[in-house]
């Protein structure tokens, strides 16, 4: 069903003559659409990255040619030249990796991404089938990696296609990019994962002959537009969920490694931001790793999580990891906090030899679990790493969490294909699930905070870690540089 009248149609002729220069800039263009703009003042100042996709290959590419001479690179760019027109009027700041129907290389695209900053990042797509004489056509949207990996962008994604529901009688769904791209999913949302939310949005399929008239419907592509405005303005509304770090202790952040400590006994906390005027979060949702393992925490004040790490932290590379929803149920981004703690002389055998003894005993697992990870930061590419990875596997098992004893188990096997320990089990690892190539996904790095000077008697006194934390915290507004 057509459902705008096409008393505003671009007509045939002239869409082959003018192409998307009808709509290269907003200058020319004025929003006629139903959805009062002044009417979303979360948006302004929000910094958003359009992609409108593809774009110069559209008289060469048969495949994204259309019927009636429609193509999918001249529909993204109208479209995108509509929402940008919409946002800035609301107050947004708004960059396009094009505005007009040219090529611009992924890689250009995705550099642009990066130095923009966004708050989020919308790709415009349309999609074509192979299957044109089954007039196949549905809306859906593309997240990177999955749920579990990208759940703001799950959220983004989901009331995307709510909004594309609106304006189509067909029925879509929210899909990885894997799906499509199955070793690395779309490059565009690839590259920008640890960077910011993002969608990649594919508006039905111009390849649809009914579907094609819409596109060339100037009154349909403003409703496309408003779909994605109105996403947008939701999305912000609810808040973007975000946070900071703080350790009790002085911080090294130039030299040889990155934000080191030499405490081993700091206070910790996490400050989150709901984002939204709705302070504090769903508590339960607070889920928080050290260097892969769950940690318990304690709360101290509505928006501060004080961390519950274990007796100490061992020297090495280690990374704070944690996701959580705001009292609207709006995800954050996966988060991390990467710090170091100093490396003497002999501490990586200390750490392997306690650690492989621990970890088979049930009552101490976690903490052998701590030593090895600890030791495994400092020697990924020892020969005899797989010393370290497989007592890993069993201290995972020990702790209940089959998952990452699972993982790596596939890690020992793929990893370190030599080891005598990968050669043991290479056969039954991999008759049981074939080349699984086990992936991690680290997350966005978070502002982290370090109190420069705190004494010996503060710091191993009990609770006033908390109270330094607390009025650290009173005098640093979120955000502030440290």
């Amino acid at each position: 069903m057509v459902r705008y009248p096409l008393i505003r149609t671009i007509l045939a002729g002239a869409v082959l003559a003018a192409g998307a220069s009808l709509f290269s800039g907003c200058g020319g263009y004025e929003y006629a659409g139903p959805i009062s703009l002044d009417r979303h003042p979360w948006l302004k100042g929000k910094k958003i990255f359009i992609d409108p996709g593809h774009g110069g290959a559209g008289g060469t590419d048969l495949f994204r040619q259309g019927p009636n001479g429609i193509t999918e690179e001249e529909a993204n760019l109208k479209v995108g030249v509509i929402l940008e027109h919409m946002l800035k009027k609301t107050g947004a700041t708004v960059a396009m990796t094009r505005t007009r129907d040219k090529d611009v290389p992924l890689d250009e695209r995705i550099s642009m991404a990066h130095e923009f900053g966004p708050d989020v990042l919308v790709s415009i797509h349309h999609n074509g089938s192979a299957r044109r004489a089954d007039g196949v056509n549905y809306p859906s949207v593309l997240i990177w990696g999955s749920r579990e990996v990208k759940p703001e962008s799950y959220d983004l994604a989901s009331i995307l296609l709510e909004e594309f529901h609106k304006i189509m009688d067909e029925r879509g769904s929210v899909i990885s990019d894997h799906a499509v791209f199955h070793e690395t999913g779309t490059r565009i949302l690839n590259r920008t994962s640890q960077l910011c939310p993002g969608v990649l949005g594919e508006g039905g399929f111009f390849s649809d002959e009914k579907h094609a008239l819409r596109l060339a419907d100037a009154q349909y592509l403003e409703s496309e537009a408003g779909a994605y405005f109105t996403a947008l303005s939701r999305y912000f509304q609810w808040g973007v969920p975000d946070a900071e770090v703080m350790f009790s202790c002085p911080m090294r952040r130039a030299g040889l490694l990155s934000n080191e400590i030499s405490d081993t006994k700091p206070g910790i906390t996490i400050r989150v931001m709901s984002g939204n005027e709705y302070p504090g979060i769903k508590e339960e949702t607070l889920k928080v790793t050290l260097d892969g393992v769950s940690v318990g925490f304690k709360k101290i004040a509505d928006d501060m999580f004080l961390l519950k790490y274990g007796d100490e932290l061992y020297p090495g590379g280690h990374s704070i990891r944690f996701s959580f929803r705001n009292q609207r149920g709006q995800s954050s981004m996966i988060l991390r906090a990467p710090f170091t703690v100093s490396i003497g002389a002999g501490d990586r055998d200390r750490l392997v030899a306690e650690g492989r003894r621990l970890v088979g005993r049930k009552k101490t697992a976690r903490k052998g679990l701590h030593m090895l990870l600890s030791a495994l930061s400092m020697s990924q590419t020892d020969p005899e790493a797989g010393k370290i990875v497989s007592p890993i596997v069993s201290g995972f098992r020990a702790i209940g969490d089959t998952a990452s004893a699972s993982y790596y188990e596939q890690a020992l096997v793929h990893f370190y294909p030599d080891s005598v320990e990968a050669k043991k089990i290479r056969t039954r690892v991999l008759g049981r699930s074939g080349c699984r190539f086990p992936g991690d996904f680290n997350g966005r790095i978070v502002k982290i905070k370090a109190d420069k000077a705190v004494s010996d008697k503060e710091r191993n006194t009990p609770g006033n870690a908390f109270q330094r934390i607390k009025k650290f915290f009173n005098g640093h507004k979120p955000g502030q540089a440290q």
